[in-house]
């Protein structure tokens, strides 16, 4: 199952002191939404990732479910090193998920994902880009 990931997603993942310590920072940020911009360039920095391995669901920020808590420990670790007054947040476990995290991103290939809904797959490109042509110099022989 693939689900859109939201600030909302991150949040129902944390301690109530991590949340409230959440609110507050992203309150002072500054910014509209800092954690929906967050939670959007984590979603699309793992698709970019899926895409070489499996079909992507279409629905903008939708990840899939079998490695969403991943996802999340790198979502809460780019809130708490980005948000003021975080930092002090990263213990030594909420540092050990997100290296687990980076090790399961480097290595999305090993993992099986079901596929979107069929009404959400993203349809495959229209266009082939060709092959890139391949001379043969010096006398070397390609089988």
């Amino acid at each position: 199952m693939w689900m859109i990931l939201t600030a909302d997603s991150l949040l129902s993942r944390l301690t109530a002191p991590e949340h409230e310590a959440l609110d507050r920072a992203a309150a002072g940020w500054g910014q509209d939404s800092p954690l929906a911009d967050i939670a959007h360039e984590v979603a699309e920095d793992w698709r970019g990732g899926l895409r070489r391995v499996t079909a992507l669901d279409k629905r903008p920020d939708a990840v899939p479910s079998e490695i969403l808590l991943h996802i999340l420990a790198d979502f809460r670790y780019r809130a708490f090193t980005r948000l003021p007054g975080m930092r002090s947040l990263l213990d030594e476990r909420r540092v050990a998920e997100w290296d687990r995290a980076m090790a399961v991103r480097d290595a999305l290939a090993k993992v099986s994902y079901a596929p979107p809904e069929e009404e959400n797959l993203e349809a495959p490109d229209a266009v082939a880009l060709p092959l890139p042509e391949i001379a043969v110099s010096h006398g070397h022989v390609l089988d």
